[in-house]
């Protein structure tokens, strides 16, 4: 059989809280869907006149592939059932995200409010801030039952292609890359792209998200398709760049100890605008904390509940 196109569904802009893109190859069964969108009913029926121009019913979708349980990228999949019933594929450390989305809270290290920035809430309860409420205003998130999982290693044959399953976390636990080494295509999702992606500890954090910078660039790929964004030819610029983006935010933090030992929120205020302090820049920041202590380059003490950092 040969290999099908990839035919790439592209909202109106990549930035948040846009969907994510969304990837469909036809084959002799149906069509292949990979990643459906935020869980707006408009966002659905621009996926679905996507499907139809390039050939395809809803109901002709027998496989739907997720990259991980964020809802830009799995919201739409519940309206997508009510007209098909695909199996639906993936990494094993999102399974539970994306049945139980309440669990997104865990995962998104939402306990750090409540932790490390109540001070700064005022009269608002840090327990009612959910992060499905947060993503309800702007992309809604949607919840389904894998029918299958994957890991690292295993290869997803589909519509003549194969793609061999990366696990790329720091975004997410169970964030996935494919690889078809035929034609060299990598879909990175939200790994490389038009935006950095957040990350937070519980995602696979600074350290988690830098090596699996290194393993999608050892790979050589000659096409990188992104979740946000158009697709990229010179992939090796590309990872650097996003590479740099993180290794920028440590070096800042370093120069930053360098002068005098500095509290985690203190730390937040200097890499983040106001905006993003609370989430996500808060866990950002934590999880670049907890790779330069695991690597022996600062040490940990506490005050008043906070952790304070000092250069070692």
């Amino acid at each position: 059989m040969e290999p099908a196109k990839i035919n790439v569904y592209r909202p109106e802009t990549h930035m948040w809280p846009a969907p994510a893109n969304s990837f469909v190859l036809l084959d002799g069964a149906g069509a292949v869907l990979i990643d459906a969108g935020c869980g707006y009913r408009e966002c659905y029926e621009k996926l679905k006149a996507f499907l139809e121009k390039v050939g395809a019913e809803p109901a002709d979708v027998h496989t739907v592939v997720l990259s991980h349980a964020h809802p830009d990228h799995m919201g739409a999949v519940p309206f997508l059932l009510e007209e098909a019933s695909p199996r639906v594929i993936i990494h094993e450390l999102d399974r539970q995200l994306a049945i139980d989305n309440n669990l997104l809270n865990k995962s998104f290290d939402m306990c750090h409010i409540a932790d490390y920035y109540t001070e700064r809430l005022g009269d608002t309860d840090p327990a009612s801030l959910d992060i499905l409420d947060y993503f309800s205003n702007l992309c809604p998130m949607g919840a389904a039952t894998p029918t299958e999982t994957v890991v690292e290693g295993d290869v997803l044959e589909l519509a003549g292609r194969r793609f061999e399953v990366l696990h790329t976390p720091g975004h997410a636990p169970g964030h996935i890359s494919l690889y078809d080494r035929a034609d060299r295509t990598l879909l990175a999702f939200d790994l490389v792209g038009a935006v950095v992606a957040w990350y937070c500890p519980s995602g696979g954090g600074a350290r988690g998200y830098l090596e699996s910078l290194d393993k999608i660039e050892a790979l050589d790929a000659a096409l990188l398709l992104p979740s946000h964004g158009e697709e990229i030819t010179d992939v090796s610029r590309a990872i650097e760049s996003t590479r740099e983006v993180l290794l920028g935010r440590q070096r800042k933090i370093l120069r930053l100890l360098g002068e005098r030992p500095m509290t985690l929120l203190e730390l937040t205020d200097e890499l983040f605008p106001p905006a993003v302090r609370m989430f996500p820049g808060l866990q950002i920041t934590d999880s670049h904390m907890i790779k330069l202590e695991e690597d022996g380059i600062v040490s940990l003490a506490e005050q008043d509940g906070m952790p304070v950092f000092r250069l070692l």
